[in-house]
């Protein structure tokens, strides 16, 4: 999701892909306390504290950074059990490594590129231990920049296209053991660059001939084979889902449903009580968050999330509270909102995050266990030694 000021107007961006626990913990995934990063708009980035019964306890800012930031993702990037956040920025990214303890005491740059960054994810690119994070770019060079297992990164160029990219997402797409990209762009051709295990892209190929003005993409397994399929959030066109082929190209597209919308964030999860995945969009200005409830063939049903009218920039899905449902957290244009699963597709009213009295605008959203003295065992991005776990489905 993009929200650039550019000539075209107000753009903004991850797939929030769900993945088994990290080998060796056995709690459920409701069982942990999610916290949220919130990327904001010429402000502080800031971080709020789950309760685990649905709420926010407490919010404050990650650093004292005021950049332009438009995205996050959160991972282990310095070699501890603590969750690392890596920052989009319209400057330099930054790193900021967690303590454990829902603070970032340590704020570094990645790499000294200063670009207009707006989205970032994580994964294990070269074929070492060290998770590794990729750069969507708009209108530069898209950037790899590989990690170093201390909380360092030295970085490159994706490929030498220099397309309006607004969002990455990293999958396993052409049946190799390799990490591949998908890079959502605005009024241009979506791109798939299929990775070569050394933290480098062999090619890069157009997705479709589709040149919607897409702000984000999620991948996850929608049609009911087994090969990753692409869902995009669309700016007044109808969201699109396209078809994974298994060998790193896409065999088609179709429509999400037939409803023009202004979409800027897009997250896939299991909302409803059967086993296919479904879609939850954010939409923006003004318009009702929409699910988008998936058949498995690779088909969708729409409602309203709820009534509200909101200015929503991202979603992201996770378990805030005690049932087995997912829950939805909004990053709006104000206060940012939590919706409950009620596990037939649809969620309760939505509310503020009351903790949170420093309202600003916000791009961007991730979830993960950032204040907790165990083992986290949720993320939004790829959990360190555990690179085959990545699955659209929640056990």
């Amino acid at each position: 999701m993009l929200v650039a000021a550019t000539a075209q107007g107000q753009l903004r961006t991850e797939p929030r892909v769900f993945r088994t626990p990290k080998p060796g913990v056995h709690q459920t995934l409701g069982a942990g306390q999610l916290d949220a990063v919130f990327s904001s708009q010429n402000a502080r980035n800031r971080l709020c504290l789950g309760t685990g019964s649905g709420g926010f306890s407490w919010c404050d800012d990650v650093s004292d950074d005021h950049e332009l930031t438009f995205n996050a993702a959160l991972g282990f990037v310095n070699g501890d059990s603590n969750l690392d956040v890596v920052f989009a920025n319209d400057h330099i990214n930054l790193v900021c490594l967690g303590d454990g303890t829902g603070e970032f005491p340590s704020c570094a740059d990645v790499g000294t590129d200063t670009q207009q960054s707006i989205d970032v994810a994580l994964g294990f690119i070269d074929s070492d231990a060290n998770l590794d994070a990729i750069f969507a770019n708009y209108n530069q060079q898209n950037r790899v920049c590989l990690g170093d297992g201390q909380g360092g990164f030295s970085c490159s160029s994706v490929t030498t296209d220099t397309n309006a990219s607004a969002s990455v997402q990293l999958g396993l797409l052409n049946g190799d053991a390799f990490l591949d990209a998908v890079f959502a762009n605005f009024e241009q051709e979506d791109r798939v660059c299929l990775g070569d295990g050394t933290g480098g892209f062999s090619g890069c190929s157009d997705l479709s001939l589709d040149t919607s003005p897409t702000f984000e993409g999620a991948l996850g397994l929608v049609d009911g084979d087994a090969h990753l399929d692409a869902v995009f959030a669309n700016l007044n066109v109808p969201n699109r889902v396209c078809f994974g082929d298994g060998a790193g190209g896409f065999r088609g597209c179709a429509n999400v449903s037939p409803a023009n919308r202004a979409s800027q964030g897009v997250a896939l999860g299991l909302v409803d009580g059967d086993a296919f995945l479904d879609a939850v969009f954010s939409n923006a200005p003004n318009q009702k968050n929409r699910v988008c409830l998936g058949n498995g063939a690779g088909g969708f049903s729409c409602a309203d999330v709820s009534e509200d009218n909101l200015s929503s920039f991202e979603v992201a899905l996770g378990f805030l509270n005690e049932d087995d449902h997912l829950d939805a957290v909004f990053a709006n244009g104000g206060h940012n909102h939590v919706c409950l699963g009620d596990g037939t597709g649809g969620f309760s009213p939505c509310a503020n995050i009351v903790a949170d009295d420093n309202p600003t605008t916000s791009l961007g959203v991730v979830l993960g266990e950032i204040a907790t003295l165990h083992e986290p065992i949720f993320a939004d991005g790829f959990e360190s030694g555990n690179t085959s776990a990545w699955s659209s489905t929640v056990p």
